[in-house]
């Protein structure tokens, strides 16, 4: 941002205050809404003012955030290093500063703690994949207003020198085309060709199966943990992995929220290869309803 840019920012010391007077007039003049998409219309309104008062710092934490792989060359690298990768997205960084985890996981000392220690790993054969932080408009609103709350905090975590992997790798997926999602889709399943998978997820969980990301695999079986606060049982689903799963036979897909993550670093540990996985189904099924219109509709050039 230019000097005389600057010059016209909005005070430091005034920002919180203001930004404190839109959220409350939000508040108060989203149940005049009316219907669900009015009140939603009323609150991003007023988060699109309170985006454009701190663009500046927005501004300021991408120049300052590290540099991140693209999601191909994350992919790439996994297939290439037979790597297992650990995920940081917002609700992972949250936690680890003392916010909630929306609502299947609550804040808990031990796992920020561990949650922490992996972020701070540098063992080559396990990524620390982070979310890509590349321009203002490709942020979304979502991470917009996260770096307002919580951005020098984050900052602060991360390695500013380090070049880190992309935790999108799994969880952004080409809309351009057909052809991009296509492409995409097959670099992720050879990663699995011919091999046994295991999907850990929660009980009940929103994670669907869909046949276009695993008809390559030998075989896959679901291993069920608790859908909240899987961390409070987190030794028992660990050991159960490792007695019921051979390291030499199997690849372990984690798909529980922050758990995920040191669940992915520590069976990498004990040898496996294990890719905190996310929910890749949906936004897979997202990705066809925007392409295809039509969320269930069956890629035949992924069943081939």
């Amino acid at each position: 941002m230019t000097e005389s840019a600057n010059n016209h920012a909005t005070p430091g010391p005034l920002k919180p205050f203001l930004r404190g007077v839109l959220r409350k007039s939000a508040l108060i003049l989203a149940p005049f809404g009316i219907t669900r998409n009015g009140r939603a219309r009323v609150r991003e309104f007023f988060d699109d003012r309170i985006i454009s008062l701190y663009r500046d710092d927005i501004e300021s934490f991408i120049r300052r955030y590290p540099k991140v792989w693209s999601e191909e060359e994350t992919i790439q690298y996994i297939i290439d290093h037979k790597a297992s990768i650990c995920r940081y997205g917002d609700g992972e960084l949250k936690l680890i500063v003392g916010e909630r985890h929306k609502s299947f996981q609550d804040v808990n000392p031990a796992l920020n703690n561990r949650l922490l220690e992996v972020l701070h790993s540098d063992d080559p054969n396990i990524l620390i994949g982070v979310h890509p932080v590349r321009n203002f408009h490709a942020l979304g609103r979502i991470w917009q207003k996260f770096i307002i709350r919580i951005g020098d905090e984050v900052l602060g975590l991360l390695d500013l020198q380090r070049e880190y992997p992309s935790m999108g790798a799994f969880r952004v997926l080409p809309r351009d085309s057909k052809e991009s999602l296509i492409k995409r889709v097959r670099l992720i399943k050879e990663i699995w060709e011919g091999r046994n998978v295991v999907l850990v997820t929660g009980k009940n969980s929103r994670f669907t199966f869909e046949e276009e990301l695993f008809n390559n695999a030998a075989s896959v079986e679901f291993f069920y943990a608790p859908s909240k606060n899987a961390f409070d049982r987190y030794e028992e689903i660990l050991s159960d992995i490792q007695k019921k799963y051979p390291k030499e036979n199997y690849l372990i897909l984690p798909v529980l929220g922050p758990t995920a993550t040191i669940l992915a670093y520590d069976l990498a540990k004990a040898g496996y290869q294990a890719i905190d996985f996310g929910q890749m189904p949906g936004t897979f099924k997202k990705a066809k309803q925007h392409l295809y219109g039509n969320e269930e509709a069956k890629i035949e050039e992924l069943l081939r």
